[in-house]
């Protein structure tokens, strides 16, 4: 009968995880006989290879690859496709886990019915927002991108999905050269080719926020990522005539990219921002989006300098100097972008603060990621005058914080909010 399941795992410098990853996968109440887990050794510099062997001697349903040299998560992923002899695919990130008995659930699925992908929409910032009723009603993927459009439930992530194999090489459908957000393009094609799916409101995958992965660069990295990402949108409007949903569902990624691309605008340096400039015409040339009014302002040198410019201000504009110590509320894109203005501008920043316990006690460019209730001891244990930045992305979201805040002592005069969004 042959593999079932090909479970694909790149591996880059994982070693404090990727061993909880793999007994997550080795521990199902599953035959190992019907999966393999294939392995990418992406050239991991600390302890991820001798766990890998370890893991490879005792298993034999583990494959491995390993890269020549880094060539990142795309590259990985796309070795795996083409590895992979089962007849669905999975992807697992080396930091994450496989929820208990995902496997046999995942076969009872396609024991009915075989299917192009098996769609999991739960994702830990969208779970209180999914009405399970409904979406076992979403029989097809039309009525699923109409459903998107008004909900805005759906984060792709290509961990959320279970691919047959076939349908990927028939399709031709890989991932791009993006080291950041290549799961908005991938996950976009993949539902605008599927026809079979099954769309479920939960999720086999256990998602764990890590302080320090790649989705988390704040650099030129993440800017010329959002480039690629935003080009091969463009390629897939050019070449697929779309319906009006499907129109609204691409200009809705293409929207979170733009969103994103002002955070990371405003720690890059003049230089990073002129290749990116010229990077995005020679690309608009090569594809042919040249007459694209709205894209050729946004990526021209000059509006790109005013807007770092504009954005740099927004965090600068205040008197830090007043302050002892200051913080920063909230490790995620706004929070990282705010501290490393103030760090291009010498403004010392003493530490993060998150409620989010998987980021606590990290260290991140030498300032550590602690509990709002350790800014509680500190004020009750000294007279220095303390600062707290919120980095706010969405209005109104700063209120329970502020709320939190004063619960410490902290008065209006020690929270400053900043949206560089």
């Amino acid at each position: 009968m042959g593999l079932l399941f090909s479970i694909i795992i790149p591996v880059y410098n994982s070693e404090k995880y990727l061993s909880s990853s793999l007994k997550s996968v080795l521990s199902q109440s599953f035959s190992k006989k019907k999966y393999e887990i294939i392995l990418i050794n992406d050239c991991s510099t600390d302890g991820s290879r001798s766990i890998i062997q370890v893991f490879k001697k005792k298993f034999k349903n583990i494959k491995v690859i390993n890269n020549k040299k880094n060539r990142r998560v795309s590259y990985c992923r796309n070795i795996g496709i083409k590895n992979a002899k089962g007849r669905y695919v999975i992807f697992l990130d080396s930091d994450d886990e496989l929820k208990k008995n995902s496997l046999i659930s995942i076969e009872k699925i396609l024991s009915k019915q075989q299917y192009d992908l098996i769609l999991c929409l739960e994702f830990k910032s969208n779970k209180w927002k999914i009405n399970s009723k409904k979406i076992k009603k979403l029989n097809d993927v039309n009525s699923f991108i109409a459903y998107e459009n008004k909900k805005h439930i759906y984060n792709p992530n290509c961990w959320n999905m279970i691919l047959n194999r076939s349908f990927l090489q028939r399709k031709k459908i890989f991932f791009k050269k993006i080291d950041i957000f290549e799961d908005q393009v991938f996950c976009t094609e993949v539902l605008f080719n599927v026809r079979r799916i099954k769309i479920i409101p939960g999720t086999f995958y256990s998602y764990i926020q890590r302080p320090l992965s790649l989705s988390r660069k704040t650099n030129y990295l993440a800017l010329i990522s959002c480039l690629y990402a935003l080009t091969n949108f463009f390629k897939i409007i050019k070449n697929l005539k779309l319906t009006k949903d499907r129109s609204i569902f691409i200009r809705n990624r293409m929207n979170f990219i733009i969103n994103n691309i002002n955070k990371y605008i405003a720690i890059c340096s003049k230089s990073q921002i002129k290749k990116v400039s010229f990077t995005y015409k020679k690309l608009a040339k090569k594809i042919n989006i040249k007459n694209n009014i709205f894209y050729n302002n946004f990526f021209s040198i000059q509006n790109m300098y005013n807007l770092r410019k504009k954005l740099i201000f927004k965090v600068i504009n205040y008197s830090y100097h007043d302050y002892d110590e200051i913080y920063i509320f909230g490790y995620g894109v706004i929070g990282r972008a705010i501290f490393h203005v103030l760090r291009n501008k010498k403004i010392k920043v003493n530490g993060f603060l998150d409620n989010d316990k998987n980021f606590l006690n990290n260290i991140y460019f030498g300032k550590k990621i602690i509990s709002p209730q350790s800014l509680k001891l500190k004020i009750n244990q000294q007279d220095s005058t303390i600062l707290v930045i919120i980095s706010q992305s969405k209005k109104n979201e700063s209120k329970p914080i502020i709320k939190q805040l004063k619960s410490f002592g902290l008065e209006n005069k020690n929270i400053n909010i900043i949206n560089i969004s």
